[in-house]
């Protein structure tokens, strides 16, 4: 989450870029400015299968509410020894739905907005994720192999401006000089492509998947101020030259082009659904492995101060009851050995990466319609 420092010093003119600049230095060095908070590569993938829907014309919309609190917490997948309570809670909701083109195209896309609060704040994100899969074979028979489709999916995550006020920032001992800080525009964006086999075995579906995909994280703006001196850093300089000039003496511009970065990652894993007359149940597990560009060198160069965290164990289960002809209800859980790190990449940064080593989870519930 947002981790801020406190306290005020006003210094007019040219004379505020000393604290600025070394505000900055703490900031380049020392535990995050942008998110760390508290899944799977693009949303809930440990329950793909291959051709979700076999009959054209048919698929399902579904609306979830997602949370996180001490009360949801049922498993303790939350850190140990918060003194707040409210660090770590989630709120949010997630809409997604499915349509078969045809007995071989399938297309899906989805939208959750979340609130993450930590520290006094509760920032707003908001993902996305579209995707497709092409049925390249399709099953006669419980014992004829598998259903195999090929998948392609883009996903993302995105969050407005983040201001941290006067009164928050004094909660805090490093960052004694500031006044207001902001960060703008933070965005990551992926496109992946997996090979999805299901099979039938008469009392529950099980599939397999695999994938590999490419993205990008990317932070527009950093402002800061001091009194009536404040410096904005936008596309790799501050608008201030005399910021700019001292910033490679400050050593902080190696961590700000650290925070604009490119991904490839890996992932894979398995998932079953078993029918139960109304009810039905589903479980899937997904292993996800991520290279950075340029920012987990940066980490690794001050291991004494944090550390790099490139995988993710993801599980997940439902338990889904029929109230009526093609509508349904559902609880399901999620558990994260490493937090988000899979799931909203934006998180992750020079600054928040040491608090990946973190567990946490997400409670849903909501309602599907098939049609």
């Amino acid at each position: 989450m947002p981790i801020v420092m406190r306290g005020r010093l006003t210094l007019p003119g040219l004379q505020a870029a000393a604290p600025v600049c070394r505000w900055l230095t703490a900031w380049a060095v020392r535990s995050g400015l942008l998110l760390a908070c508290a899944a799977t590569a693009a949303p809930l993938d440990p329950f793909l299968e291959a051709g979700p829907h076999t009959k054209p014309g048919t698929g399902f919309v579904e609306f979830s509410s997602d949370g996180m609190s001490r009360q949801l917490d049922l498993l303790r997948l939350r850190p140990e020894g918060l003194t707040d309570d409210s660090a770590g809670v989630l709120r949010g909701f997630r809409l997604r739905a499915g349509y078969g083109v045809n007995s071989q195209l399938w297309i899906e896309g989805g939208f959750f907005r979340r609130q993450i609060f930590y520290g006094g704040l509760g920032p707003f994100f908001n993902g996305w994720q579209l995707g497709g899969q092409w049925r390249v074979r399709e099953s006669l028979g419980r014992w004829s192999g598998p259903d195999i489709s090929l998948r392609l999916n883009a996903w993302g995550n995105e969050a407005g401006t983040i201001s941290v006020p006067r009164s928050t920032l004094e909660r805090y001992r490093s960052f004694d000089m500031l006044d207001s800080l902001a960060v703008s525009g933070t965005a990551d964006r992926q496109v992946q492509s997996d090979l999805v086999a299901t099979w039938w075995t008469g009392t529950a579906v099980w599939s397999l998947f695999s994938g590999a995909g490419v993205g990008r994280v990317s932070v527009d703006s950093i402002t800061a101020s001091v009194g009536p001196f404040s410096t904005t850093w936008r596309g790799g300089r501050f608008d201030s030259d005399l910021v700019q000039s001292l910033a490679p003496t400050l050593g902080i511009s190696d961590a700000l082009a650290s925070i604009n970065y490119q991904t490839r990652f890996i992932h894979g894993g398995a998932g079953v659904r078993v029918p139960l007359g109304n009810w039905a149940l589903r479980g899937g597990y997904q292993y996800f492995s991520i290279h950075r560009e340029g920012v987990d060198a940066f980490i690794s160069a001050r291991s004494s101060d944090n550390a790099v965290y490139r995988t993710n164990h993801t599980l997940l289960g439902e338990v889904a009851y029929r109230m009526a002809p093609g509508m349904r209800v559902f609880v399901r859980g999620q558990a994260m050995s490493n937090q988000m790190l899979s799931d909203m990449p934006l998180l992750y940064n020079s600054l928040t990466a040491r608090r990946f080593n973190e567990r946490y989870g997400i409670l849903s519930a909501g309602v599907m319609a098939n049609f």
